[in-house]
């Protein structure tokens, strides 16, 4: 019985050291000496602090110790924050692959420190450094890391005998806190030993917990700190030159610009900040992904703007802000050869508007209030159209003056709940309409957050001269979220007017879903494996406006991770019965019947700690009709040649037989303009890309990322689309009378992103920039690839090289200036 006992005893301790709301406790000590930033933890200070250890595993063996010693003291004073860790380990096993700043690389071992400053469980900010002094910082929202915030803050690593130490700095202009005079701050400490594969950290950390926030342990008595005065101002000039071989008479072959601008960083309060960019230049931002769309759907890009990426947490908590329309493509940029008269072309057609200024204001009270705000202003667009035969040229409007604005009030509730009101907003100059969008979106969770409840109402709103649109979005999700096991029951309406595109992103609309899923993971070791997962879902798609059946989809996958740390994963997915796809038509009031089809594969991913490591990947999707079918491979190796220099192919293909779907016109002229017209194509996609990182030193390196994307689609018969959704063929090769192809399509992007990133001082960078593109579509669409390569070589590409400085000025600087002074 008292063995018994014992045990118990001893799982209800180690239960409560795992548990989400187990919090350990640290206090940081005042110092009123300097402290000198070197790694070495020289200082006195350093050994009367307390020391935080007994760190915990996350992975791969959750729940036990650390298997090694990690010992982390916090100091601080009057302007900054002191983190000290002491890393033990056996020095001639710690990594020394260097990367770029903010690459935070599986091949290196990292300290990271994360802070908590409101301790609602929900907002931080983490600092790491890697075992070559590598920095990363991001801003964390719930377990969403967000990479793309620069802080200007310290850090310096020494190697020692038996362990590696890490020293930061943090001044307390780089995140907000309360203005109280005893803070108490949410903290964690995690380390990472990437030959092992090891996370550990100091206040365990839940894999199967969403909320990296919640599990943060409490530093206690940091008193008599007061929130800064914030002002930062990050000044650039950047230069530009141009090459593309026009050659035309009259019309340069280069093209030179210099630039110049500010953004500013300005606290309102402790918990408030204004953010402007005033002239802003994305010249040097990598190319997208751009691929040939044949679908009636929108393609989303990446927004790789560091105005629109930083500090937007908040704007896009509920996906209701996509910044990419902001300076994006002109509203009527598509419809431009519509106004062409006789004898006029096109001279030129902007692909983006321009962003005049952009500002946002973000922040949360002590109360757990969250508030952002963000307004934007793009310029007036024009196409410019010229006769042919006198040579005259006129304008044509194709973006007005617009407002872009953005309101987001977050509320933190209990048991790391929330309550969230978004209202979005676009005004346009002139004849063109506005549009707004209201949101309420809530999730609720259950005191120990096993379960959980979210609902979402939107209501969308455009307005015209002479009418308007109202429409909505409702929603709800309810299930279980923690343990090996979890569920949830997910509805969705969109209704047939409503639109959330003029500053957010959507599919499609007028859809109703429900949607039933399951989750059983395994996060522990067994057997020979790290850890398991799978999921199955069952998808029911209907019409909210008529209720008409669209499909019904199954979906499943198990994956695993072994003892070697490979990982394999086996999906399939299927659309049970026949499908009524209302939106490859183009038209209201008709469809095409999709067949039932099953698509099966898998993935394998190799140990990436190993010099060579392999990803590849293969599908295959059957559908029941006339051998319809499409298969998609990639092979995607990866070297590490040395500490420094690191390369990764990536190889992608997709073949597509029999494929029966809307005849996409290549020409202007339509040859059927009565019907709606479906083609039976065959189609294949490849592309390949190279990235090539050379890190100089652990603030300097070199990136090369180049991409080929090739689409080619060759039409085979073509059919009329009939009333009751099914095709009817038509006597019809698709030719014009010079043999070429209405509808064939050839698709090229080539780019080259060549970037020397030299980060000088804190938040300060100097960047070099090398950019080619060649981007071309034709209806030649029997060319091989070597040959499809050589043709488009010959079209001659556009080489851009600019030069950016930008330097990181806080003017906290000068307020410590003055204080030394005062003290001499």
């Amino acid at each position: 019985m008292k063995k018994l006992l014992n045990i118990v005893i001893l799982f209800l301790v180690y239960w409560n050291a795992y548990s989400v709301f187990g919090q350990k406790t640290l206090n940081a000590l005042r110092v009123h000496s300097k402290i000198t930033i070197d790694g070495e933890l020289s200082e006195e200070e350093w050994n009367t602090a307390k020391n935080a250890s007994d760190f915990i595993q996350s992975s791969p063996n959750v729940g036990d110790p650390a298997s090694q010693k990690t010992e982390v003291s916090i100091l601080y004073d009057d302007f900054n924050i002191y983190i000290g860790a002491k890393c033990y380990d056996d020095m001639a096993q710690v990594s020394h692959v260097l990367s770029q700043r903010d690459d935070f690389n599986s091949n290196t071992d990292y300290f990271t420190f994360i802070v908590d400053t409101y301790n609602d469980d929900q907002n931080g900010f983490a600092f790491g450094v890697s075992s070559m002094g590598v920095q990363y910082d991001a801003k964390i929202f719930v377990a969403e890391w967000y990479g793309e915030l620069d802080m200007a803050w310290k850090s310096e690593v020494k190697l020692n005998d038996d362990n590696w130490t890490v020293e930061i700095v943090i001044p307390y202009s780089a995140f907000r806190f309360a203005k109280t005079e005893v803070q108490n701050w949410g903290v964690n400490f995690i380390r990472q030993i990437s030959r092992k594969r090891e996370s550990s950290s100091w206040n365990p950390i839940r894999p199967d917990f969403d909320n990296d926030m919640a599990q943060c342990g409490n530093l206690l008595e940091v008193k008599g700190i007061k929130p800064p005065f914030r002002l930062s101002l990050m000044p650039y000039v950047s230069s530009y030159a141009e090459h593309f071989p026009y050659n035309v008479e009259q019309k340069s072959n280069w093209g030179r610009a210099i630039n110049g601008g500010m953004d500013i960083k300005y606290g309102i309060n402790e918990a408030f900040t204004l953010d402007m960019t005033l002239i802003p230049d994305f010249g040097q931002v990598q190319f997208d992904n751009e691929v040939l769309n044949l679908s009636p759907f929108e393609i989303q890009f990446a927004d790789y703007r560091q105005f629109f990426t930083e500090g937007t947490e908040l704007f896009n908590k509920t996906n209701l802000f996509y910044s990419r329309r902001i300076g994006g493509s002109p509203l009527l940029a598509n419809s431009v050869s519509s106004e062409l008269n006789e004898n006029e072309k096109i001279d030129s057609n902007p692909r983006n508007t321009q962003l005049l200024n952009a500002t946002k204001v973000s922040g949360r009270t002590s109360k757990g209030l969250g508030i952002g705000v963000f307004n934007g202003v793009s310029a007036n667009t024009f196409a410019r159209i010229s006769d042919t035969i006198t040579g005259s040229s006129r304008q044509v409007k194709t973006s007005p003056l617009s407002n872009y604005n953005v309101l987001v009030l977050d509320k933190n509730l209990k048991n790391n709940s929330y309550v969230t009101f978004t209202n979005t907003n676009v005004w346009r100059e002139g004849d063109f309409y506005d549009a707004n969008l209201s949101a309420l979106h809530t999730k609720l969770n259950t005191k120990n957050n096993k379960y959980f409840i979210a609902s979402n109402l939107n209501v969308s709103q455009q307005y015209r001269i002479s009418s308007s649109d109202i429409g909505h979005s409702l929603g709800f999700n309810v299930g279980k979220q923690t343990g090996n096991f979890t569920y949830q029951l997910e509805y969705k309406e969109d209704s047939d007017t409503y639109n959330q595109n003029d500053l957010g992103f959507l599919l499609m609309n007028n859809v109703r879903r429900i949607k039933p899923s399951m989750e059983y993971n395994i996060y522990k070791p067994f057997w020979k494996l790290n850890r398991l997962w799978s999921s199955l879902s069952i998808e029911n798609t209907s019409l909210f406006s008529t209720k008409q059946y669209i499909g019904t989809t199954l979906s499943g996958n198990i994956g695993v991770t072994d003892t070697r740390f490979h990982s394999y994963n086996f999906e399939l997915s299927s659309n049970l019965t026949e499908s009524n796809d209302f939106f490859e038509p183009r038209e209201s009031g008709y469809f095409f019947i999709r067949p039932a089809n099953i698509n099966i594969g898998g993935w394998l991913s190799s140990n990436y700690q190993k010099r060579f490591a392999l990803d590849a990947s293969v599908f295959g999707n059957f559908f029941n009709r006339d051998n319809w079918q499409e298969w998609t491979f990639r092979l995607s190796p990866r070297f590490r040649l040395s500490d420094r220099l690191f390369l990764i192919l990536d190889h992608r293909q997709v073949y597509t037989f029999n494929e029966q779907g809307y005849a996409l016109l290549n020409s202007s002229i339509n040859p059927i303009p009565e019907n709606i017209t479906f083609g039976e194509r065959d189609k294949l996609t490849a592309t390949n890309t190279v990235n090539f990182n050379y890190t100089l030193t652990n603030r300097m390196g070199i990136t090369f990322r180049l991409r080929h994307y090739w689409a080619r689609v060759n039409y085979s018969s073509f059919f009329n689309l009939q009333n009751d959704g099914y095709l009817n063929p038509i006597a019809f090769n698709g030719l014009n009378e010079e043999g070429q192809s209405y509808y064939n399509l050839n698709n090229n992007a080539f780019t080259i992103d060549m970037v020397y990133r030299w980060v000088f001082a804190p938040a300060s960078e100097i960047n070099i920039v090398w950019k080619n593109s060649i981007f071309n579509t034709n209806n030649n669409a029997t060319l091989n690839y070597f040959r499809n390569i050589n043709e488009l070589m010959e079209l001659g590409a556009l080489n851009s090289i600019s030069v950016r400085f930008m330097y990181f000025f806080d003017t906290i600087y000068l307020k410590k200036l003055k204080k030394k002074q005062n003290t001499i």
